[in-house]
């Protein structure tokens, strides 16, 4: 086995590495950190329950050493390089193990999107927004990471010469399930800015019918207001000082009142 250099036996040691190829000398580092959102097939019933929607996505750095035609997996626990007894074979029914996970997890998000769409339509007691945060969150984090996977075995592709043809054509199988990942990321987080904007829409939609129905009371109430006001000064030869004048007074407010309200209206009906 090769020695290798300092700064290289780091980056292999480092568990949040970013992806990473790199030819040195006799060897080559090939780092790929690919996510695991969740583990299992998601159903309704999972969909509904809180505990489901708080487990938190994990990225792992899954590090390699190539010597010529020779694969070796780095474990950090023992520190110690592991060879691929089967070479690049088993390098790639490692990672599409890896990245196939990965695929099924993107169909949960997706799942986890049409549920969250759902309840804003069905307007449920619950705040779907809450769990729009936490899928939002992991999503941003899980396409900053796959772009960088993605670039990263495409060059790993191109530059590596690989012996067999079968095995160029699995690779790229790889590369090309890696880039459909990505596409299945970048859209559900598009939905998930459709569904964002598409609950602003109603939030401001509510807000407006609100400051509408306030501005309706405060034409028909501030000239009432006046009228009181008026009423209330401490003044003499105001109206209505006989012995009915306060209910005069009531009626011609409650008249006035029904007149603006009926003014109000004609003038909602008109536009």
């Amino acid at each position: 086995m090769v020695q290798l250099h300092e700064l290289h036996l780091k980056d292999l040691q480092n568990p949040i590495h970013p992806s990473l190829y790199e030819a040195y000398g006799e060897y080559q580092i090939l780092i790929l950190r690919l996510p695991e959102l969740w583990e299992g097939k998601a159903n309704i019933l999972t969909l509904r329950s809180n505990e489901f929607w708080k487990s938190k996505g994990r990225f792992f750095s899954y590090p390699f050493v190539i010597v010529k035609e020779e694969i070796y997996f780095y474990d950090r626990k023992p520190g110690e390089l592991t060879r691929f007894e089967n070479g690049f074979k088993d390098l790639y029914h490692f990672l599409d193990e890896k990245i196939n996970a990965f695929m099924e997890d993107i169909e949960i998000a997706h799942d986890k999107i049409a549920f969250i769409e759902e309840s804003l339509y069905k307007k449920q007691s619950f705040n779907p927004m809450e769990r729009w945060h936490i899928l939002k969150k992991e999503l941003s984090r899980t396409e900053r990471v796959i772009i960088k996977a993605v670039d990263v075995f495409e060059r790993f592709v191109t530059k590596h010469t690989l012996s067999e043809t079968n095995l160029l054509n699995e690779f790229n199988d790889l590369h090309e399930h890696l880039e459909r990942s990505l596409r299945s990321t970048i859209a559900a987080n598009t939905q998930l800015d459709d569904i964002y904007r598409y609950h602003n829409i109603q939030t401001n939609d509510r807000l407006n019918r609100s400051i509408y129905l306030l501005t309706i009371i405060s034409v028909i109430f501030l000239p009432l207001n006046l009228v009181v006001g008026f009423f209330g000064m401490n003044t003499g030869g105001l109206p209505f000082q006989h012995h009915y004048g306060t209910l005069d007074a009531f009626i011609a407010m409650i008249v006035f009142a029904a007149i603006l309200t009926i003014a109000v209206l004609w003038k909602i009906k008109k536009y």
